[in-house]
């Protein structure tokens, strides 16, 4: 994701620098023609009629001149925009795929190659100087400075069930981030929640909460294909639960994401270790592991909170590549190893695997775009079992989900959640919650978005089996900085 980023901050500063560089440079060249003329007819004013003749052959070894001066840059002009059609092109195909780092370092040094072209001939054109700006120069330290806004309402077909039946909030983050040394990016997310929570006896309890979502540093182009991220982040378990509230492809967390890692998802405090693998095959292939604090208790039913014995470990593999020139797979597997109490007997061993994958159609101005996505959750956790000492519970969840794009700014999808209930002290054994939800995302522009969202639910808790039909409306904008747009949306 990060990477990806840094591919977004790549085009905005070269869109800064070096296309205002070249209008420049072509106004210099009329500026001097201007000068050229105005100079010539002044002499021509002062000089005896005896003169026209030298004059006039003057003037016209001083128009070729200019002529061929003009020729010259508007041909080495036309090269350097090709060139930089070409990078942009390429840039913006390796934003649709995946973070094929190694390709994208390679146009990036290509790109700054050509800046420093021309550069050097803005140094050593006679007629004009370029200089950058305080103001420019100033900008460069700060950080880009994104706000999102995410808010909605949703109606049930229960009546009583008064957490759905309303408009909501759900989250306001502040999205900071800049380059702190040339190898290394620093990140600040600060969000308030609003919490919805339904008690036993059906009584609603509201909450608004303030929260570091996310704060870390990320070396990200340590030696040996490493990158390391230290601080709080969310943490490398599957497709989904990287992703951030706003940035879900639907209104909802999918059931099996809520049940086995919490309902914002999994996002701890420690450090992750990600290594891109060289092999023989030529494939992206990348290893993360993470140990962090196994804090998460409060959200997840299977990490034991802050009063657990530390650390959680969390490995994660993944493999992408591309089938065809438009279409591609991603393959992913985890583990989580983390203590579910304070008491160290009691642990939990949860496995995930995700696939994805993404088509796309040759022709990009027709704005089509096929996308499928699974991911399966298994986990073996240890309970009290009273009198009878330690026992351990077993739960299976997954979710499934296709989506087409249609159109520019327009995306339809259909997903499938099953989920059992891991170590949770509300269910039973054997209760299980499954829905199907089809749904549809609409960009109105670059920065504000709707979206809606049918939920057909049913459930078995505590032996009882129910029913409910859910319709969420969600409104989605940005302020500030435009970040990178999440993987499955094509613009």
């Amino acid at each position: 994701m990060v990477r990806g980023e840094r591919s977004a901050r790549l085009q905005s500063d070269f869109f800064e620098r070096v296309l205002p560089m070249k209008i420049h440079l072509a106004s210099a060249c009329a500026v001097a023609c201007a000068l050229a003329f105005g100079l010539t007819a002044a002499r021509a004013q002062t000089t005896a009629p005896a003169g026209d003749d030298d004059l006039r052959r003057e003037l016209r070894e001083l128009r070729r001149q200019l002529t061929d001066l003009k020729q010259q840059h508007e041909q080495q002009r036309a090269s350097d925009q090709e060139r930089i059609a070409q990078l942009e092109s390429e840039v913006r195909r390796l934003q649709n795929t995946s973070i094929e780092a190694q390709r994208l370092e390679l146009f990036q040094q290509q790109i700054e190659e050509l800046r420093r072209q021309i550069d050097s001939e803005a140094r050593q054109a006679p007629t004009f100087e370029i200089a950058q700006s305080a103001g420019e120069s100033t900008n460069l330290l700060n950080p880009a400075i994104t706000v999102f806004l995410d808010m909605g309402g949703s109606v049930s077909s229960r009546g009583e069930n008064n957490a759905l039946n309303r408009f909501n909030l759900r989250e306001a983050e502040l999205d900071l981030r800049a380059a702190v040394a040339p190898f290394a990016d620093g990140v600040l997310i600060l969000a308030i929640e609003e919490e919805i929570e339904v008690g036993r006896t059906g009584e609603v309890d509201i909450s608004r909460n303030f929260d570091i979502e996310e704060g870390y540093i990320n070396f990200h182009t340590l030696p040996g294909n490493l990158a390391l991220k230290a601080g709080k982040f969310r943490n490398a378990f599957g497709r989904n639960n990287v992703l951030h509230t706003h940035d879900l492809p639907q209104v909802t967390r999918p059931l099996a994401v809520a049940a086995f890692l919490g309902p914002e998802g999994m996002a701890t405090t420690g450090a992750s270790l990600s290594w891109i693998v060289p092999n023989p095959w030529d494939k992206y292939v990348e290893a993360q592991l993470e140990v962090v604090n196994a804090d998460n208790g409060h959200e997840s039913p299977i990490i034991g909170g802050p009063n657990a014995e530390n650390p959680a470990v969390l490995a994660h593999v993944k493999l992408f590549d591309d089938i065809t020139d438009t279409s591609s797979y991603e393959l992913g597997a985890t583990y989580l190893w983390t203590h579910t109490s304070a008491n160290h007997e009691f642990a939990a061993h949860t496995f995930g695997v995700d696939a994805t994958y993404l088509w796309t159609h040759p022709d990009p101005s027709k704005f089509r775009s096929v996308l499928v996505q699974s991911e399966l959750f298994f986990t073996h956790n240890d309970v009290d079992g009273g009198p009878f000492g330690t026992r351990r519970d077993s739960a299976f969840g997954f979710y499934a989900f296709g989506q087409y794009q249609f159109d520019r700014d327009w995306y339809a999808g259909l997903r499938f959640d099953y989920t059992e209930y891991p170590n949770s002290e509300s269910r039973g054994p054997h209760d299980w919650d499954a829905a199907i939800s089809p749904y549809v995302s609409w960009y109105i522009t670059e920065f504000l978005r709707l979206r809606g969202e049918y939920q057909h639910r049913m459930s078995r808790i505590l032996g009882d089996h129910r029913s409910e039909e859910a319709v969420f409306l969600q409104m989605t904008f940005v302020i500030g900085s435009h970040p990178p747009h999440p993987y499955w949306v094509h613009r």
